[in-house]
């Protein structure tokens, strides 16, 4: 039963943080996205793996 117990509280524990993670990235994602420096940033980075690829 203290097996099942721990389980859970680290299940209780754990999964917001996983959520967290997810919402913080998707926010990063949009502000880089909607951003005119975001969109330099991404733009020479596709640049770079263009000119690598080749």
């Amino acid at each position: 039963m203290d097996f099942l117990v721990t389980l859970m509280q680290l299940f209780i524990y754990i999964v917001p943080f996983i959520v967290l993670y997810f919402v913080i990235a998707a926010a990063v994602k949009k502000g880089l996205d909607s951003s005119e420096v975001g969109r330099v940033i991404l733009e020479k980075y596709h640049a770079e793996r263009m000119k690598d690829k080749k």
